[in-house]
């Protein structure tokens, strides 16, 4: 995992199954000034979300992990610690992204299709941290 330096003023936690990707999007952060934490999937629950304080969560949806997928978000948004913390899920599937895209807004993520592209990457975690500025970290624990 990623330590971020203390000059970031902003937390990011990446999870892709490709690794290639997850560097990727963690470079990308670093130039937007956000510090990236990946996690490898198997590691990431809410408490770990909870304790990284991050003020945005970008998740890759890997083939068959739907229901895994649906389950988090719906405990991160159960408790009162990660309810508010913006979500981008991304996909190489369209189709599923499509056939999720209902639950998805409910649950309140947003959704991006891979390849994207590197500017609207950049103008989605841009509109995510604008839209929700206050975060995990401004809430009593």
């Amino acid at each position: 995992m990623f330590e971020p330096p203390d000059s970031y003023t902003k937390r990011a936690i990446v999870v892709d199954h490709d690794q290639a990707t997850s560097e990727l999007i963690a470079e990308l952060l670093r130039g937007e000034g956000i510090a990236p934490l990946c996690y490898p999937s198997w590691l990431l629950s809410v408490a770990c979300i909870k304790q990284a304080q991050a003020n945005l969560l970008i998740l890759d949806l890997g083939l068959g992990d739907s229901s895994i997928l649906l389950d988090l978000l719906g405990e991160l948004r159960g408790n009162i610690h990660t309810r508010r913390l913006p979500v981008i899920v991304n996909s190489t599937d369209e189709r599923m992204l499509g056939w999720l895209a209902e639950p998805l807004h409910d649950l309140g993520c947003l959704t991006l299709a891979k390849p994207f592209d590197l500017d609207e990457f950049s103008a989605l975690v841009g509109a995510c941290l604008r839209a929700w500025p206050g975060q995990i970290g401004d809430l009593a624990y």
